[in-house]
């Protein structure tokens, strides 16, 4: 059996606003935009006559950044700080984090921290930020130094098959 991650969901107070940051701001490619309030997804939710407005962004390859309005039941905003369990946050993948920090500062949008530069192993010539989105999740951006000089590794077991 394989496990693949297909879709990462955000449910926002405002579709408008949360695409003018992910679409706008960020450039994910919008794929699709609707409405439902199909039963099925009364079922799905466990919400009874449930209604949403939805979009679909392009995250990389085929995985999708899932952004719903529920337009019926309207719920409360959550304030969750990054250490409450079931807090989550979106890493996204950015090549130059200088640029698009001054984007988002220039927009208005809340930068936690400045660009950080990461020093454990695994993580290393790694700068990532955090930011809020319109509705408070923390997005973080992940800048990866990229591969300069890279060595070619011979490949030993053909080189001594060639030896003999």
């Amino acid at each position: 059996m394989t496990i693949g991650l297909d879709h990462v969901s955000v449910t926002t107070a405002d579709l408008a606003a949360s695409l003018a940051f992910y679409r706008d701001l960020l450039g994910l490619p919008l794929v699709a935009r609707g409405e439902s309030d199909e039963e099925e997804l009364a079922v799905l939710t466990g919400l009874p006559a449930v209604r949403i407005e939805w979009a679909e962004l392009t995250l990389s390859g085929d995985c999708v950044l899932e952004l719903l309005q529920y337009v019926r039941p309207v719920a409360s905003p959550l304030v969750q700080l990054p250490c409450d369990p079931g807090t989550t946050h979106i890493g996204l993948s950015v090549e130059d984090i200088d640029a698009l920090q001054g984007r988002l500062v220039d927009a208005g949008v809340e930068i936690v921290s400045g660009p950080v530069a990461l020093r454990e192993d695994g993580w290393r010539a790694v700068r990532c930020l955090y930011a809020k989105d319109p509705d408070g999740v923390t997005i973080e951006l992940v800048e990866r130094a990229p591969v300069r000089d890279a060595v070619a590794v011979p490949d030993l077991e053909a080189a001594s098959r060639e030896g003999t």
